[in-house]
């Protein structure tokens, strides 16, 4: 074999490996699962996992679930290290973490409406206590201990509340802070012994079901009103992930159906019922991919 039709030959050989080695980046490429950064909230979980589901199923892509706390999520994702949060509270819960990270972020959609605040329960006398002024009285802060519970440290509900204390000049308070469970054990808590609580709620939330509460008027706004629960993206995600990107768009559940789902994961898990729930309404899904195919 002559010279010529060696080189030929060997350009040939690399052309062939160079072909087989994108392929097979393209391959591995395709299965690359898609991150869904998501925080123990109950409705939160329901959302996150149930779109993970009838992703896989529907669109055989794979997902993997990422989970820590909501300031640390729109880290990761600034960063790329995960791809989106489905549960993003807008125009003012995580405003913040928006805004700081705008410039990096795409919004997807808008899956439900929620609200947040101060709330009670209601075997406090709404004559006493109903809305966020009346915490200045000395009576009310000492009856309540001076403690206003909260879930996760610096979330944006607990950086609301920090600036209410300012807006309604709120002293000789602190925020109590753990997490949803501790906070709402806490607050159960000192239902049985008669005690007075503030908590950090939202909806919505199976709490509402469970115990008999009301929101504190915030005439001042400090803590908004009703609110849209976004899907926030990184930068160019539904440009690499366009058929996800496009369910998500389109993906709704119903408020009446997660709260129902929320009461029945406290007895079970959010992953069985979130599969039962997806395998008895996999008819309601699978419009939300039609405009992908």
């Amino acid at each position: 074999m002559n010279v010529r039709n060696r080189m030929k030959n060997k350009v040939i050989g690399l052309l062939a490996a160079a072909g087989l080695a994108v392929m097979s980046y393209g391959a591995q490429a395709a299965q690359d699962p898609v991150r869904i950064g998501w925080v123990n909230w109950a409705d939160a979980e329901i959302t996150a996992k149930l779109a993970q589901i009838a992703i896989e199923d529907q669109l055989k892509q794979p997902v993997k679930m990422v989970q820590a706390d909501i300031g640390i999520q729109f880290q990761a994702m600034a960063n790329g290290s995960i791809d989106l949060i489905p549960m993003v509270w807008l125009p003012n819960t995580h405003a913040v973490f928006v805004d700081k990270h705008k410039e990096k972020l795409e919004d997807l959609g808008v899956l439900y409406e929620g609200r947040l605040g101060m709330a009670v329960p209601n075997s406090i006398p709404t004559s006493e206590l109903s809305s966020i002024e009346d915490l200045k009285k000395p009576e009310i802060r000492e009856k309540l201990g001076g403690r206003i519970l909260s879930s996760e440290v610096g979330n944006g509900q607990y950086k609301l509340t920090q600036k209410a204390f300012e807006v309604y000049q709120l002293t000789g308070y602190k925020i109590v802070a753990s997490s949803e469970t501790g906070m709402l054990t806490e607050m159960d808590r000192g239902l049985k012994r008669d005690k007075w609580s503030v908590i950090n709620a939202w909806s919505p939330h199976w709490m509402f079901s469970k115990w008999d509460l009301r929101y504190l008027d915030d005439p001042k706004k400090v803590l908004g009103e009703n609110e849209q629960i976004h899907v926030i993206a990184r930068k160019g995600f539904s440009e690499q992930y366009p058929q996800v990107a496009a369910f998500f768009a389109h993906y709704k559940l119903p408020e009446g159906d997660l709260q129902k789902l929320m009461l029945q994961a406290r007895d079970s898990s959010a992953d069985k019922v979130v599969a039962e729930y997806y395998a008895a309404h996999k008819e309601l899904f699978t419009p939300m991919f039609v405009a992908q195919k």
